[in-house]
């Protein structure tokens, strides 16, 4: 390429020997204020413009913004360009990829990260080659593990925008690190945006004003022997520049600097070759860029969505599609992709952020509407044909352990029954924990061989059970039920009076409204309560109300139930008088109500089982649930992917002078949080909420942060212009009525306790809790309990003859389980992800049928032993 041979040439008459490397490209949201619909409309002109134009410029090469899907959709318009795009990536001239689509790196899951990479790796393969670099440019921050994805994913390199804090740095461009710096990515900043030289034009007002100046302030935060700088020129939607190489020249007779027409790859091939410096640790400081550190509670009910499909495809599906192929049912690893795709295009940085319209965020709901359809059948199609080949009795249950690890908990199975109680036999506990009975109808019609009739069809028992089973890794057994006469077996006793459920070495009281834990004789007062304050923020930021005191809510009545199995509960209910908005907070009126409640499960092993339900009418307003731990420590330990990172508590003054928000200390949330100190540890895992603050010994974990604004100007913590364009020449501001989220909302959390911090432990209990049995039933009550089983019958069932119970996987493992799934690039193989979130390397042999790979299939060498806070792949071959 020409452009390839203008990097050498120098322009004579400079004074400075800076050379600037100016990339062509555009940024595309897929969605954000205007829809996917919008934006495939522009692309429609927009790509077809930037094709037409680099056809025409042999020496001119663009970025299309680093994913996929929007090339995918533009070719679904335009089928004819496939060839002429393939020719383009093919000369390095159209640089597509990696990603599928541009991830929030903060709120999303490592595997879904890998996924997304991935499938992006698999979209490509009818274009040709990727981007080989981890490009995410408008990203709202970046986990401190993301260097092990982008390696795992096969690429060195990365770069972005906003995060980055250079005093920690030292330098824009420089040597990331994950946490144990097992590995590491070239990272490339670019301070000022992806906009830096977007509208490029040869004039001294646009050279002297914008552009000289820009290399200059980024001069400033690089060691004084750079003389490297990158300047990318595009903007969101923006087309391709025209004309590019011949504006360069020109600008090249105005500007001091050496400006040549370049591509990312090639500014990263050009620093390599310096001594970079080295950084380890999170991207998350808002000082070139706002972060919108609170964005982890905008939209939380939407947020609860995508995650919980997201857990359902990682810990169930896949494992089970795993499974299925073993047992010689052949569903297509298609039907998995497109499942995962309506999770990803709802996991772009605008999209999980929250920081959408309202008709936005309507079209997320109805995608991950249909990507669970899809989860849910390929789940009912793989359990119903097995089913139909063990010849399943009315009276059996068909259970499965999509986990690589065993699992002797309580399993919840559905059943539907004639008679009233059931029991489960060869296992250790059956606990009825809902019950619900259907009326028997009148003059219902049955076909049958003879002819139409028409019948009294009885009344059933739709029940779910807590039965205690221990599970054999990733495996299959039946459980047969049968009628039990004694009632009594199965009733909660209720005590009224005491409010106390207690075992060994643990008790939780209710009185006066508040509730008490006393653990290890140590006594915790105020151990769970609600924290409510008004959100003057939007759906990019929580901001504080002015003069808004937080309220501590707590409850108003209790009772505790006691099964005959020993499985206690306490349920707590509130109610209480809030103000309905911002404007009763204001004036101090009170006429909304909230009414909420809480219900711990205590266990025989002193797990905490909590489940927290709101019944939200209340607008703008900021809730969050309290943990009293009892431990005084500045110092949370939170998880991130593959491994653990710490959180000190911090109060910055003066914060104005030196960031672009304020950074409060709210941190994401991955699946856990522990608190230590001493002899005593406190460990609180849910994947539902994707925030933490910590305040001394108290964990406040946000529910929900409602708003009727997209972005609003000069909030407390974040002065200034409003975020996303609202404040800009003819974008008004844009109302968020469905972001207030009125209605029933659920949220799950576990509590553990131990003498330490024991983060193995911790990793393996957050996998379990994740990766939940999954239980089929073979009846004839209500045909319609799962979609498909009515259109899945038995000449579908596999010809393999298949035992009673079966375990796939039965080595013993010092690592921990990331992911078990159908190989995504080689039908014939499986491939499972162990990680070591401990702070010191562990042995691990690869095992005799397998492979060390990376997530994209590439062989990989291996030394014998796995690094802290790192992962290994390996690819079984059938």
């Amino acid at each position: 390429m020409k452009q390839m041979e203008n990097i050498s040439q120098k322009t004579n008459g400079k004074t400075d020997e800076i050379e600037v490397y100016l990339v062509n490209h555009t940024h595309w949201d897929r969605e954000w204020y205007f829809s996917h619909q919008d934006s495939l409309v522009l692309s429609d002109l927009l790509f077809t413009d930037i094709i037409n134009e680099l056809d025409k410029q042999p020496e001119v090469s663009f970025t299309l913004d680093g994913q996929l899907s929007i090339l995918d959709d533009y070719l679904n318009l335009h089928p004819e360009k496939l060839t002429l795009i393939r020719k383009l990536v093919k000369e390095n001239r159209l640089l597509i990829g990696p990603w599928f689509t541009q991830p929030d790196a903060l709120h999303t899951q490592g595997e879904s990260l890998l996924r997304n990479g991935m499938i992006g790796k698999l979209t490509s393969q009818k274009y040709g080659k990727t981007l080989n670099i981890g490009y995410l440019p408008d990203t709202f921050g970046f986990n401190s593990q993301l260097p092990i994805i982008i390696s795992e994913l096969g690429m060195e390199s990365f770069i972005f925008w906003r995060g980055i804090n250079p005093d920690q740095t030292k330098s824009l461009y420089f040597n990331w690190y994950n946490l144990s710096k097992s590995r590491h990515v070239i990272a490339v900043n670019m301070p000022q945006g992806y906009g830096t030289g977007m509208l490029l034009a040869p004039t001294k007002s646009y050279v002297n004003k914008k552009l000289d100046p820009a290399v200059e302030f980024i001069k400033q935060y690089l060691p004084a022997n750079f003389s490297k700088v990158l300047i990318p020129t595009g903007n969101d939607q923006m087309s391709i520049i025209h004309d590019f190489s011949k504006k360069v020249t020109q600008i090249n007779k105005i500007g001091k600097y050496h400006y040549y027409s370049s591509s990312f790859s090639q500014f990263i091939n050009q620093i390599s070759k310096y001594d970079l410096r080295k950084y380890s640790g999170e991207l998350i400081e808002p000082i070139f860029a706002r972060i919108h550190r609170t964005c982890g509670s905008s939209r939380m009910p939407l947020k609860l969505e995508i995650v919980r499909l997201e857990n359902k495809l990682i810990y169930q599906v896949e494992p089970l599609l795993v499974m299925a192929r073993t047992c010689e049912i052949d569903l297509s690893n298609n039907l998995l992709v497109e499942a995962w795709k309506k999770v990803l295009e709802s996991q772009a940085h605008d999209s999980l952020a929250g920081s959408i319209s309202d008709s936005v965020a309507e079209d997320i709901r109805h995608r991950i509407k249909e990507g669970n359809e899809l989860a849910d059948g390929i789940i009912n199609t793989i359990q119903r044909l097995l089913a139909l080949k063990l010849r399943l009795k009315p009276n059996q249950v068909l259970i499965f352990n999509p986990a690589l690890k065993e699992n002797d908990g309580y399993h919840k199975i559905k059943v539907f029954t004639s008679s009233r109680y059931v029991e489960f036999e060869n296992a250790a506990e059956t606990v009825l924990f809902n019950q619900t009975y259907v009326k028997a109808r009148a003059h219902i019609l049955l076909q049958s061989s003879d002819g139409d009739h028409y019948i009294n069809e009885p009344g059933y028992f739709c029940s779910e059970y807590l039965v205690k089973k221990k599970l054999f890794p990733l495996s299959y057994q039946v459980l047969t039920f049968h009628e039990v006469h004694e009632v009594d077996k199965f009733l909660e006793k209720s005590n009224q009076s005491t409010k106390i459920v207690a075992s060994k070495n643990l008790k939780l009281k209710f009185e006066s409204g508040i509730v008490s834990l006393t653990i290890d004789n140590k006594s915790i007062n105020d151990f769970i309560y609600f924290e409510d304050q008004g959100n003057a923020g939007d759906t990019y930021d929580y901001s504080p109300l002015i003069n808004d005191e937080p309220l501590k809510l707590h409850f108003n009545q209790a009772k505790t139930t006691t099964t005959k199995n020993g499985i206690q509960q306490l349920k707590l209910f509130g109610e209480t008088t809030l103000a309905a908005d911002l404007n009763e907070r204001q004036q101090n009126k009170k006429t909304g109500s909230l009414k909420y409640s809480v219900v711990i499960t205590l266990d025989k092993n002193q797990h905490l089982g909590i489940v927290v339900k709101i019944n939200n009418q209340i607008d703008d307003h900021y809730l969050r649930l309290v943990i009293n731990t009892g431990i005084l420590n500045q110092t949370a330990i939170g998880s991130v992917p593959y491994g653990f990172i710490k959180h000190k508590t911090e109060n910055l003054k003066n914060w104005k002078t030196k960031y672009s928000e304020k950074p409060v200390n709210v941190w994401p949330l991955d699946n856990s949080v522990s608190l230590s100190s001493g002899q005593r540890a406190i460990t609180i895992y849910t994947s539902d909420i994707k925030e933490y603050e910590q305040n001394g010994n108290y964990l406040k974990f946000t529910l929900l942060a409602t708003t009727n604004q997209l972005g609003k100007p000069n909030l407390i913590n974040r002065p200034g212009r409003a975020s996303g364009d609202t404040t800009k020449v003819g974008h008004p501001l844009l109302a968020t009525p469905q972001a207030e989220y009125h209605g029933k909302f659920e949220f799950n959390f576990d509590i553990q306790f131990s003498k330490q911090f024991m983060p193995q432990q911790i990793a393996n209990q957050s996998y379990l809790l994740k990766s939940s049995a999954l239980t089929y039933q073979m009846q004839n009550l209500n045909l319609f309990a799962n979609r498909l089983d009515n259109k899945l019958q038995d000449d579908l069932v596999p010809h393999k003859k298949l035992p009673r119970e079966l375990s796939l996987f039965n080595k013993e493992i010092n690592l921990c389980v990331s992911a078990c799934y159908p190989d995504y690039f080689d039908k014939s193989a499986v491939i499972i992800r162990l990680f070591n979130p401990t702070e010191k390397n562990i042995l691990y042999k690869v095992p005799d049928n397998a492979e060390v790979v990376d997530a994209c299939d590439q062989k990989k060498n291996y030394s014998g032993f796995v690094a802290s806070y790192d992962l290994i792949s390996f690819k079984f071959k059938k």
